[in-house]
């Protein structure tokens, strides 16, 4: 381990034992994200969608009410709540489809920046919350019930949107890994590194749609071992779940293009030796 990666593990100890904190704490009496006094009586501010109780334990009702779920979806590949130019563009992709939580807009962007950019780790449980009603919306959509069980048996793996080891290095965690991580935890899921990065490349938020599709091109690299336990645990369920696909999830913060999300399931499809299906999970669809 090199001096910088010490370092960078220094600096993520004070925020994991934080993280550690929010998860043996039922509730707080301070919201996680405005800092200010949380009134429990909470009902009105979920506009009727059913949220975890950890939001609801650590979210004011303020910061509950500004969430813009997406839940009114006008594009069935990208899941954007409207139209999209980009899908009719590319109506052949080589994931199945898109389902984010929220749409991106000004508060949102506030509250990943704190999270993904300040290295308050505390919040990956609070935004993995967020994540659970598209999650379990698409899974029910795939045949899933409510039933203690039921989504699990949907999946063969959650997997996620791997970063550079430059971005590792300087920001200290993955933030794609920790969401994947936190869901498949909370659904008893197995959680596999398919992919890896081959190069470092900007930030993303600064480019054009165009610079965006170029840059992510031949860019990841499936890891073949993962590949082959998730062929391995495909193969063990297939027959009692009368599936023809493997069927995994791919985990990132932020849909924009969909070149990312792209570039991913093809090297994942294409490395592959079972047919598999990739759908995409994303924190926020811009």
């Amino acid at each position: 381990m090199n001096i910088t990666s010490i370092l960078a593990w220094l600096r993520r100890l004070p925020s994991s034992l934080a993280e550690q904190a929010v998860w043996l704490s039922a509730r707080s009496d301070i919201c996680a994200f405005c800092r200010k006094p949380i009134q429990f009586d909470n009902s009105e501010a979920t506009s009727g969608l059913k949220l975890p109780l950890q939001l609801r334990q650590q979210l004011c009702n303020p910061c509950l009410s500004t969430i813009p779920w997406l839940t009114r979806i006008l594009c069935p590949r990208c899941g954007r709540g409207i139209h999209c130019d980009d899908c009719i563009r590319q109506p052949n992709r080589s994931f199945i489809c898109n389902r984010s939580a929220v749409q991106y807009d000004q508060t949102m962007r506030s509250w990943l920046a704190l999270y993904k950019y300040r290295g308050n780790e505390e919040l990956a449980p609070l935004l993995g919350a967020m994540l659970q009603p598209a999650f379990e919306e698409l899974s029910l959509s795939l045949g899933a019930t409510m039933k203690r069980g039921s989504i699990a048996a949907c999946w063969d793996a959650i997997t996620y949107v791997p970063v550079s080891s430059a971005r590792a290095e300087e920001r200290g965690f993955n933030q794609a890994e920790q969401l994947a991580s936190y869901l498949a935890s909370r659904y008893h899921l197995p959680l596999l590194p398919l992919l890896s990065r081959e190069r470092h490349t900007g930030k993303q938020s600064f480019k054009s749609r165009s610079e965006r599709i170029n840059d992510m091109k031949k860019i990841f690299r499936a890891d073949l071992s993962s590949i082959s336990k998730l062929e391995q645990i495909y193969g063990s369920v297939a027959d009692t779940f009368s599936r023809t696909h493997a069927r995994i999830i791919l985990v990132d913060d932020i849909y924009t293009t969909g070149s990312t999300a792209e570039a991913c399931a093809e090297e994942l499809t294409a490395s592959s030796s079972v047919p598999l299906e990739v759908f995409v999970l994303t924190w926020a669809r811009s």
